[in-house]
């Protein structure tokens, strides 16, 4: 392990980059920061610390900042934010809210909370040890900004509660007694709700828009729920070095940016249960869901790799953006895998956001920052004084 390191932005190529805002959040703010690692703008939504960890934070369109926290002092909620960090909205679900939280254009809002698994569920587990233990699951609800669930979607009634993750983790470690494979059945870490797409166009109704997306941690798979029906009506686990583990962040590519109706995901790596080749790597897959095959793939061997949580994003040249967020770094590769831009973070962050510098009104009425090229010293070294 290394014991010196950069920060900041350490390699900028502007002409190669989908340049914009980076979103960055933690514990107590939220920070907009420019290529250069300029703080342009920042939200102090929690500053005396009682709200909990942001676990994940987005702009919307008419310039609000939205924010999942976790439980601490207060319950996890979801909460929104003007420009000036007043709050003007927020929900506290019956279950705890955890890892992320879909907006949607018709102001509801998508999120993943846990449940215990009923006694009627836990009776159909077949290992009588596992039957007796305690079992989280999750449920998927929509909420209206009048605080009413409009849809739920409840796991142990669609999946096979016998269904698991075998890989142990003892109950003192450092991610907590519930977050284990053995409680913690399914660790649900994405949500999305499907946005048009070329798919649906061409006649394939999995696909349709409305139709939910999640990312079953524990269980390597990401799977498309049909949101009239419940039923799962397409499903991942991937075959590339073993096939998913740990995965985080899987979203359809949206209309007009390259890849749209791919799905993208960063695949962690954590606990291979099939093929030793991926312990210890990452990767970002991009895959073409009509017949599951891959399109591209980003991965360096154990030079690029995030144990737990994590991201990537699409961005409109055709880059992705990845936050490596075990060694909190953030990178933009081109189609051809060239890294051509890199910052270093201080900030404990799960999931990072570029947003265009005109994405909305409060944003373009900013002053478009400086883009300074930054190059890498071809061999650092700290030499003795003599």
């Amino acid at each position: 392990m290394k014991s010196v390191y950069p920060i900041g932005t350490t390699l900028y190529k502007p002409a190669l980059c989908a340049s914009g805002y980076n979103l960055i959040s933690g514990t107590g703010s939220a920070k907009l920061i420019d290529m250069n690692g300029r703080v342009v703008h920042q939200w102090l939504v929690d500053p005396n610390r009682e709200k909990g960890f942001i676990h994940r934070a987005r702009l919307l369109p008419d310039g609000k900042l939205m924010l999942l926290f976790g439980k601490h002092k207060r319950a996890g909620h979801v909460a929104e934010f003007d420009w000036e960090g007043n709050e003007t909205w927020a929900y506290e679900p019956t279950g705890v809210p955890h890892h992320d939280f879909w907006p949607t254009d018709r102001g509801t809002v998508f999120l993943i909370c846990n449940t215990d698994l009923p006694p009627e569920a836990k009776a159909k587990i077949t290992d009588p040890v596992r039957r007796d233990l305690k079992i989280i699951g999750d449920e998927l609800i929509e909420v209206d900004r009048d605080k009413r669930v409009l849809w739920r979607w409840v796991q142990h009634e669609h999946l096979d509660v016998n269904r698991c993750n075998p890989m142990p983790a003892n109950r003192d470690w450092t991610g907590g007694p519930d977050n284990n494979t053995i409680t913690d059945w399914t660790h649900t870490n994405t949500i999305q709700e499907l946005p048009p797409n070329k798919w649906f166009d061409a006649g394939d109704k999995r696909f349709k828009p409305g139709n939910i997306l999640q990312s079953l941690r524990q269980l390597d798979t990401i799977s498309i729920i049909d949101r009239d029906s419940g039923n799962v009506v397409w499903s991942y686990t991937g075959d590339y070095k073993g096939g998913l583990s740990g995965q985080h962040e899987p979203h359809m590519i949206e209309k007009g940016l390259p890849g749209e109706g791919n799905i993208l995901v960063f695949d962690n790596g954590a606990s291979p249960l099939k093929d030793l080749a991926h312990c210890g790597c990452s990767f970002v897959l991009e895959i073409d869901p009509s017949d599951n095959s891959l399109v591209w793939v980003y991965e360096n061997g154990d030079k690029f790799f995030s144990r737990f949580t994590a991201n990537c994003q699409r961005l409109p040249n055709g880059n992705t953006l990845i936050l490596e967020s075990l060694f909190r770094r953030l990178f933009e590769v081109t189609p051809g895998k060239e890294i051509v831009w890199e910052f270093i973070l201080t900030d404990n962050a799960q999931r990072v956001y570029r947003y265009p510098y005109d994405f909305c009104q409060a944003l373009s009425c900013l002053s478009k920052p400086m883009e300074l090229p930054v190059a890498p010293p071809v061999d650092f070294r700290i030499f003795l004084d003599e």
